[in-house]
């Protein structure tokens, strides 16, 4: 339904070692949806959510949150006519460095399976 969002699968770095004590930059992802099919896509993360343009593209609005953040889509058909598709291709890739900024506190991680 329009009006009812629908969320992918957590996605994480590949190990948790390779994004500790890292932040994001650029953050590239792309979706393939059915051809002719039009859907409004979020890139999510505990914090909140970045528009996407399109199903290909990359958001910098992501800078200097935790590499090893949870990372996931969020999709709403555009429309009430359109019926449910199926989206293919998944793909995040986060660009990552280390951060010059110290925690002045220890932050909790709260992980959804």
């Amino acid at each position: 339904m329009p009006d009812r969002p629908v969320q992918s699968a957590d996605m994480m770095p590949p190990t948790a070692e390779l994004a500790q004590g890292q932040v994001m930059g650029r953050v590239s992802w792309q979706f393939q949806p059915p051809a002719g099919s039009e859907v409004n896509a979020w890139l999510c993360h505990t914090g909140g959510c970045v528009a996407l343009s399109g199903p290909r593209g990359y958001t910098e609005a992501l800078t200097g949150i935790a590499a090893d953040s949870v990372l996931y889509f969020q999709f709403a058909l555009q429309d009430s006519q359109q019926r449910t598709m199926t989206l293919r291709g998944l793909q995040v890739i986060v660009n990552h460095h280390g951060s010059t900024l110290k925690p002045t506190r220890p932050v909790e991680r709260i992980r959804t399976l």
